[in-house]
């Protein structure tokens, strides 16, 4: 790990995915994943190996798929697992001027992962909820 100004790894926030239909029986049903990238504060050059300054990076992911919850949504559990494990990593979001964003795989273009219906009025509303950006438009009307 590089460190200079920071103490630690940081992202710039969580990735999610969708899986409309996941299992079978009563196990079946869409469910939700996602993911932390995060990085040390090292950059390209940075590198130094007689110092043994090498810049590292790394990913968190849900493991599973998580369904809905009879009170909780899976989405919102994916979010709140991942912001904590990343808490417990010493991950931070963001930066000093800029809030964290959620984002969507593939920024909604997934083939494998396509959006649910809504999907950018669900992560919207679950961005605000936790006082993240959303880069992307909120309403499925200006989809494009």
């Amino acid at each position: 790990m590089i460190l200079g100004s920071s103490s630690g790894y940081w992202s710039t926030g969580i990735v999610i995915r969708w899986y409309a239909a996941l299992g079978s029986g009563s196990r079946r049903g869409p469910a939700w994943a996602g993911r932390v990238d995060f990085y040390d504060d090292g950059w390209a050059g940075d590198d130094d190996a007689d110092a043994g300054k090498v810049s590292t990076e790394g990913r968190l992911n849900t493991r599973y798929y998580v369904r809905d919850g009879d009170t909780t949504t899976g989405l919102r559990a994916v979010i709140a697992a991942l912001i904590a494990d990343a808490g417990r990593l010493g991950i931070t979001f963001g930066g000093p001027s800029v809030k964290p964003h959620l984002y969507y795989e593939g920024d909604g273009g997934s083939t494998e992962f396509p959006p649910p219906d809504g999907w950018r009025d669900l992560l919207a509303s679950e961005a605000q909820r936790i006082g993240w950006e959303f880069p992307y438009a909120s309403t499925e009307a200006s989809r494009g």
